[in-house]
Parts: C-alpha cells; sequence; structure tokens
C-alpha cells in the first residue's frame, strides 16, 4: 500500500497575529520552545509550527493523515480513495477551526509539502540495513544528489539513504523505522510510552518515501490551486506520483554480489555485445560510486538494450558490497502489490 503520509500545510500571517497564537501557544504545556511548536493537537495527527524569521511569520501544520482518521500509520489501514480522504479533511478543518477558535480554516492555508511512503515488512533489522547499504551504492541519480547530512554529528548511514533533487522539489529517502522512533524517543518528541509501542510494530520495517517539498513538485501532478482540492487530487494519484521517482531511483531486479552477478550473466546471456557491456558496467558501478555515472562512463546508444537485458534476468546492475554479509537481497519491486 502507498499512500499520503505527512502534509504541511503553511499560512503566512501579519506579526500581530502571529505574535497572539504565539503567545497563547506558549502558554500550553503542550509547547515547545526549543521547536516552536505546539503539540496540544499531536493525539489527533496535527502539530502547530511557529516560523518567524526576520522577513515573514508563519503557522505551519505538520499533519499525519493516518492519526487524523485514529489509524495505524505502520500499518497502512487507509487507503486514499476519496471517501476516506474527505472523512480525513473533514477532520482536520474541524481541529484546525478547534485550534484557532474559527479564526482560521483548512482553506485558509496553503500546501507546501505532501509525502507519499511505503512500508516495506522484512523482518529483521539486519535486513533492513542490508538493502540500505545496497541503496547507496547507487549514490547519484539523474536530476537528484545525496543529501548532505555532514551537520548530523551522530547520522548514521546504515539507517536511511537519502536523496533530494537538484532543481525539481523531491526528495526520496528509505530508512530504519524502528531506529528513526528510537531518535524520537531519545528527543522525547512525543510521549515514550506510546513511542514504544509504535516502536515493537515497527522492528523490520524499511520504510520508503517519496517528498514534493516545493510548490514546482506540487504543481508538476496538479493544477488545482483550492486547498482542499489540491489534497484529494494528490491522495488520488498516490501510487502514479510515488513510483514515478522510485523508478529512477531504483534499478529493477535481484541483488547478488558481483561474482554471482558475472555467473548469472555469463550462464545466461548469449548475445556476446551485451553480455560485454553488462559486465563492463558492473565493473564500473563501484568505481563511480553511482549507476547513473557508470552509465554516463560506459557512454553506449544502447544502454536501454543493455538494461533490459538485466531485467529480462531478475538481475540488478547494482551488486552487494564484499563488506556487506547479505548475498542475496530481492528486489524491492517484489514488495509491491497491484492496486
Amino acid at each position: 500500500m502507498i499512500s499520503p503520509h505527512t502534509l504541511e500545510l503553511s499560512m503566512e500571517v501579519d506579526r500581530s497575529d502571529f505574535n497572539r497564537w504565539h503567545n497563547k501557544a506558549k502558554s500550553n504545556k503542550t509547547y515547545s520552545g526549543k521547536e516552536s511548536k505546539d503539540f496540544a493537537l499531536v493525539k489527533d495527527g496535527v502539530t502547530v509550527w511557529f516560523h518567524n524569521t526576520d522577513f515573514k511569520t508563519k503557522i505551519k501544520l505538520l499533519v499525519n493523515p493516518s492519526r487524523v482518521l485514529d489509524l495505524d500509520d505502520l500499518t497502512h489501514l487507509w487507503k486514499p480513495k476519496q471517501k476516506n480522504v474527505v472523512t480525513f479533511l473533514l477532520k482536520l478543518d474541524e481541529h484546525i477551526k478547534c485550534y484557532f477558535n474559527d479564526e482560521y480554516e483548512i482553506e485558509d492555508f496553503k500546501l507546501t509539502r505532501i509525502d507519499f511512503t511505503k512500508n516495506v515488512y522484512l523482518g529483521d533489522a539486519e535486513k533492513v540495513s542490508a538493502y540500505i547499504k545496497v541503496l547507496y551504492n547507487i549514490r547519484k541519480v539523474k536530476g537528484f544528489s545525496p543529501k548532505n547530512w555532514s551537520h548530523i554529528p551522530d547520522f548514521n548511514e546504515d539507517h536511511s539513504f537519502d536523496l533530494e533533487g537538484n532543481s525539481n522539489g523531491i526528495e526520496f529517502t528509505a530508512y530504519d523505522k524502528a531506529a528513526a522512533i528510537k531518535k524520537g524517543m531519545e528527543s522525547n518528541e512525543y510521549k515514550r510510552k506510546k513511542l514504544k509501542e509504535r516502536l515493537i510494530k515497527a522492528k523490520g520495517i524499511l520504510r520508503l518515501e517519496v517528498k514534493l517539498t516545493t510548490q514546482k513538485a506540487i504543481r508538476k501532478y496538479t493544477n488545482e490551486d483550492n486547498t482542499v482540492k489540491r489534497i484529494l487530487d494528490l491522495c488520488g494519484r498516490s501510487r502514479e506520483i510515488f513510483l514515478e521517482t522510485f523508478v529512477r531511483v531504483v534499478p529493477f531486479g535481484d541483488l547478488h554480489k558481483k561474482d554471482a552477478a558475472v555467473k548469472i550473466i555469463h550462464e545466461n546471456v548469449t548475445d556476446s555485445f551485451l553480455k560485454r557491456k553488462m559486465l563492463a558496467l558492473l565493473e564500473l558501478i563501484p568505481k563511480k560510486k553511482s549507476l547513473y555515472l557508470a552509465i554516463k562512463e560506459l557512454n553506449n546508444r544502447n544502454i536501454d538494450r543493455i538494461l533490459a537485458e538485466f531485467y529480462k534476468h531478475n538481475l540488478s546492475p547494482v551488486t552487494i558490497s564484499k563488506r556487506h554479509n547479505a548475498s542475496h537481497l530481492k528486489s524491492l519491486y517484489t514488495f509491491f502489490d497491484p492496486e
């Protein structure tokens, strides 16, 4: 199941109104001064963020649709069908009106971000880490670059692989859901007891996400200007939007160690030209630390034929590093059910 997971709604307000609502939030026990966020509605799936800069004052809402619908976001029980989305939007509008004493409603906010997500149940943390390590072998993708986490001192590459668009306003991430929840427990963002319950369910889950983070990215998939209509339109196209980026990042086929991949090619590919180029690509990817850069280096006009031959034999051109324990991993595409 692929479904919307996080929405960001943003509203610019003048400084006097901003200060009035910000001061009101600061009086709540649920307000975090460190983050400038009020968690009064967090149990209902909404976090209110007061964003103050020298030039603009904004109130942002970070929304988890599953929690708004009182469902477990780890099991993806809600489907982005119109009836469910309408229920979600009605409940969200009620929460907004209640928090702001009917001064604001959903249409006063602009949709500024929407994430689409899929949980892949792998069973244990080692397997989750194995997939993330292989994704790091993909590295740079056309139109995307690895996200820079150098400012995070304790960032662990075994827990997350992240790409951000060079100019398209789209991000891709694959991460260990259980590790992310543990991180949340350390920061005490939510009640630890609730997080412990979620941690048990999250073990062995590889979370995949595609995020539209700019107006340019959102407008690529919808021409609607009205906030409610935008959300309805985008939620109804969750699978299409997610897969359009996913197929650009993750190649088809099972993953093997390089020696095993070479053996599969020698035993199954009869065309001498394709065999030679496929083997050359296998050699180039570890050297260039990127499938995209390896393809550029190969510089062959028949690259589509070469990649098609990989897919024909259910073989990914990206291989598992010698220093990693895993020897074979199923293609991530096998975890996508037809919808």
